[in-house]
């Protein structure tokens, strides 16, 4: 199979799954959109296509493309694209060097070529997707992945359980039935009833409670069963020591979610949502300026925030007040405890579990998070399965005494 063959087999794959990426392409700009997403979709072939094309491994100036610090694929250059679009033919590249000029400039540019080093030819640098591109292919994840991947400001998070896999309290229960009817509303009901006209778009949401309750677990499988992806926040990445670049972190992410419908999760949220402080220094005042920003920004965004903390108290005020469900996860209680390792338990098929009513007493006497029961029942797990015996008090109580000094809080059963 040719080069030319191999591409456009590739390319008719990308029209027919995502026809709306092409629609406004002619067809140099559906080669450069092509050429922007094997990286993404097939890292080895445009190396592929070299070799068929010359035979043999090596730097070839014709072809273009530069290798990345961490992807070992070839991404295209704008000497990639013009070898696509004409080959070796001196007349064709010729018309295409005067011709792309144009087409960077435009408003409506579907691709750009970043800057290249000084005294190199302006092909030389990557081909990538343009601002208006990527602004007007929000549904497309492809498109997405290479604009917000450079971010490194948090990350996706996903769970295989379901709610009926967690033991929950009451009113941690109706809060999350809360969030699904304000989903439900928002879908199904919102701009036909008068009363939206009093409220704002999204919903503002406070898991609080100790680590290990399982906030981040709850928020993750709430996104599952909404169908939407839930892009948790890392906070160390986003607060910044220099002044000003907080807002623009912030800004990034809130633009890249807000035509995606994402959850937004902010762990650790009394980091950038605590309570403000007194102004005694420029720096104070401009912290203060991160925060008010903050606090528009979550007021403008037409999702759903989940915001974790460990104690509701460190929230300022002024956020609580903007908040439509405030949810605890307090440390489990003896009964809901011994729900939590019998739950964890009948998911161990083949592995016997060996415990009598004594033993489950001094089980569940010890005060434990559901985190901290679940890194016990993993550390059963390991053992038994090496050992090549079932799951025995001992086994748990060796748990027990080795998470309880993990939390530096060790006392004998």
């Amino acid at each position: 199979m040719s080069e030319q063959s191999i591409f456009e087999a590739f390319q008719q794959k990308m029209l027919a799954r995502f026809p709306g990426l092409f629609t406004e392409a002619n067809e140099f700009e559906a080669i450069g959109i092509t050429l922007c997403l094997i990286p993404i979709v097939q890292s080895d072939l445009l190396d592929t296509i070299i070799k068929q094309e010359f035979g043999a491994e090596g730097d070839f100036p014709l072809v273009g493309g530069v290798r990345g610090t961490q992807h070992r694929g070839i991404m295209p250059t704008g000497e990639t694209w013009m070898y696509f679009c004409c080959g070796n033919d001196t007349d064709k590249r010729i018309h295409f060097i005067q011709s792309i000029p144009q087409y960077l400039s435009a408003p409506s540019a579907l691709l750009n070529i970043e800057a290249a080093l000084p005294g190199e030819p302006f092909l030389s640098g990557r081909l990538v997707f343009s601002s208006y591109f990527r602004k007007h292919a929000q549904d497309y994840a492809l498109v997405y992945e290479q604009r917000f991947s450079n971010l490194m400001l948090g990350g996706f998070i996903e769970s295989q359980l379901s709610l009926d896999d967690l033991v929950l309290t009451e009113p941690v229960t109706r809060s999350i039935e809360e969030i699904k009817h304000w989903e439900y509303f928002n879908e199904h009901a919102n701009g036909s009833v008068a009363f939206t006209k009093r409220i704002k778009q999204g919903l503002k949401v406070i898991f609080f409670g100790k680590s290990g309750t399982g906030k981040t677990q709850t928020a993750a499988i709430i996104a599952r069963e909404l169908g939407k992806p839930i892009y948790r926040i890392d906070l160390s990445q986003i607060v910044s020591k220099y002044i000003g670049e907080t807002e623009k972190n912030l800004s990034k992410i809130f633009e890249a979610a807000e035509h995606k419908h994402w959850i937004l999760f902010f762990d650790e949220g009394d980091a950038l949502f605590g309570k403000r402080t007194s102004v005694n220094s420029s720096n104070d005042r401009y912290a203060n300026q991160e925060v008010a920003y903050l606090l528009q920004r979550i007021e403008d965004y037409p999702g759903i925030i989940i915001i974790s903390t460990n104690l509701k108290e460190n929230i300022d005020t002024a956020f609580l007040r903007r908040f439509h469900i405030i949810a605890e996860f307090p440390m489990p209680d003896r009964q809901q405890r011994r729900a939590i390792w019998e739950k964890l338990f009948s998911e161990l098929p083949g592995h016997a579990v060996h415990i009598n009513s004594t033993e489950w007493d001094e089980i569940t006497k010890t005060e434990l998070s559901g985190g901290g029961i679940t890194n016990i029942v993993h550390y059963a797990l390991l053992k038994a399965n090496y050992q090549k015996t079932p799951i025995a008090f001992p086994l748990i109580k060796e748990g027990i005494i080795r998470e309880l000094r993990k939390e530096n809080r060790l006392t004998s059963l």
